[in-house]
Order: C-alpha cells, then sequence, then structure tokens
C-alpha cells in the first residue's frame, strides 16, 4: 500500500461477488493501516450494516457504498455511489429493482447454458452465491467450475458468460441520469469506476455537466498518464477524485490487494466536505 493512500473507496463483500465478509474486508482494511473503506457491493448494500459495525470496534471509518451498472447510448459502464444514505427508500428502491433483475438474470443464463447442453442447474448457481444479496455472472462461473465445465472464471467468461457467448444475457439497462438521481437522493456522490481499462473518456464531460460527481482516478490497472489524466479533467471541470483497488479477493483478483489503489487524507476531506454539502 502507498504511504499516502489512508482511504480505499472500492471493494467488494459477499453481498455480492467478494470473497470475504464484511467484518473480514474491514478487518483486512484496518490491519493494512487504512484509515477508511468504501464498501462498494455491486447492486447491494447488504454489507454496509455489518461493515459499519465492524468498523467502530477496529476504529475506521467505513464510507456506505455500492457500484451500479449503468448504460449510456448501449455503452457499459459503472458507476461508484459513496456517502449515501444507505437506508433511504429512493435508493433502496433501486436496489430492489436490480437486485430482482439480477436473480432473473442468472436464471436466465442457466436457462440458455442448458438450451446449449451445459447441464447446469439454477440450484448450482444458488448454491455458488451463497448468502450473496446480490446474483451475479460470477457466481455463474463458480457453478461452472464445480460442475466441472470449466477451470477458471476467465473461461467460464469467455466461454460461456461474455457477450457473444451462448449464455450472456445483457444487465438491466439503468441510465446514468437514473443512477445519479437515485445517488444524490441518497446524499450521496456518484463516480465514474475504473475508467482507464475500457476508456470512453469523450462521455466524461458531458456525465460531468448532468451531475456526475467526479471519476476513480486512482486504480489498480490505471497508469501514471491515466492518473494524471483522470485527475485533470476532473479539475478542470472543478469535479472530485476518488480511488479504489476494486478489492474482491484472492480468488477473483489475486494480484490486487486491499489499499492497491485510494486516495490521500486531502482527497478523503475534500469528499467528506462535499458529502455533508449534500445532506445539509
Amino acid at each position: 500500500m502507498s504511504q499516502s493512500v489512508v482511504a480505499d473507496l472500492h471493494a467488494h463483500t459477499t453481498a455480492s461477488d467478494g470473497e470475504l465478509l464484511p467484518e473480514e474486508l474491514v478487518d483486512l482494511a484496518a490491519n493494512a493501516g487504512l484509515e477508511a473503506l468504501a464498501i462498494t457491493d455491486h447492486d447491494s448494500v447488504a454489507g454496509v450494516d455489518r461493515a459499519l459495525a465492524q468498523g467502530i470496534k477496529r476504529g475506521i471509518e467505513i464510507v456506505p457504498g455500492c457500484e451500479l451498472t449503468v448504460y449510456e447510448a448501449q455503452i457499459e459502464l459503472h458507476v461508484l455511489a459513496l456517502f449515501i444514505d444507505h437506508h433511504s427508500a429512493p435508493f433502496s428502491a433501486l436496489i430492489q429493482k436490480m437486485r430482482d433483475h439480477r436473480r432473473a438474470r442468472a436464471l436466465e443464463i442457466c436457462a440458455r447454458l442448458r438450451r446449449a447442453g451445459i447441464n447446469i442447474a439454477d440450484s448450482d448457481v444458488l448454491e455458488a452465491a451463497g448468502g450473496a444479496d446480490a446474483i451475479g455472472r460470477p457466481h455463474v462461473a463458480m457453478a461452472l467450475i464445480r460442475r466441472g465445465f470449466v477451470r477458471s472464471l476467465q473461461a467460464a467468461f469467455t466461454e460461456y458468460l461474455g457477450e457473444g457467448t451462448p449464455g450472456y444475457v445483457r444487465k438491466f439497462s439503468l441510465s446514468a441520469d437514473e443512477a445519479f438521481c437515485a445517488v444524490h437522493a441518497a446524499g450521496g456522490l456518484a463516480f465514474l469506476a475504473h475508467p482507464g481499462p475500457r476508456p470512453h473518456d469523450e462521455l466524461i464531460a458531458p456525465l460531468f455537466r448532468r451531475g456526475m460527481d467526479g471519476v476513480e482516478a486512482n486504480y489498480p490497472n490505471h497508469s501514471p498518464v491515466n492518473r494524471r489524466f483522470y485527475t485533470g479533467i476532473a479539475r478542470r471541470y472543478e469535479k472530485l477524485i476518488c480511488g479504489g483497488s476494486d478489492f474482491h479477493g484472492p480468488l477473483v483478483k489475486s494480484e490486487t490487494k486491499i489499499g492497491a489503489a485510494g486516495i490521500d487524507r486531502p482527497a478523503l476531506n475534500a469528499l467528506r466536505r462535499k458529502s455533508q454539502q449534500h445532506t445539509m
């Protein structure tokens, strides 16, 4: 972990596709010396309260968050919602809608795989999901591994779950504007997640004008050039930056450690000030 990183604002628990329980993730972050950690499960806030309770015990600030998948002119983007009131009615309604679609999507993937001759049962996926609040393709991938159809998560996505494969089913089509509205109604801040790996930089300025609060400039797969570029564009439009490791666990992303990317104390303080303005 970089000496300047005090906050990792992008991490997943077993509430979605992470490998660690909320309490275990908080312990890991505290042991790594972090001052703040955001819980940003995909389309779920089910792990936040448990993380908050453990954060009090370990003396680490827990930032309630969520990672939302949105579509902008058929382009898939991810939005990090940070500093949200995760119990607010508008955000809870959105999450319930997303959760219902995730389950239906997972079962439709299973049905399509069976039609293609891949004998995987709905129960296989539900068992792989365990206690996850938000079922997703990684759970289908785990079921495929357990049933012996593939040997790795990457192979599962390449052969059966990615676009153009027998099991591909498009995600729920949430618009960026809907996401921003729900996040702001919950008193939170909305950031474009990990823009560098599959860049659509032409969309950033229009999204800023429509209410996006910033970009995740600091990310493990971002080069120093990427980080400077996204920090620069945020400053140009008087927006914020955030950063995080996108930690899932050793099985999903073995090379990524908690705190591998994040933000320093001045950037964290800037986010706190902005979030307080939203809740005043």
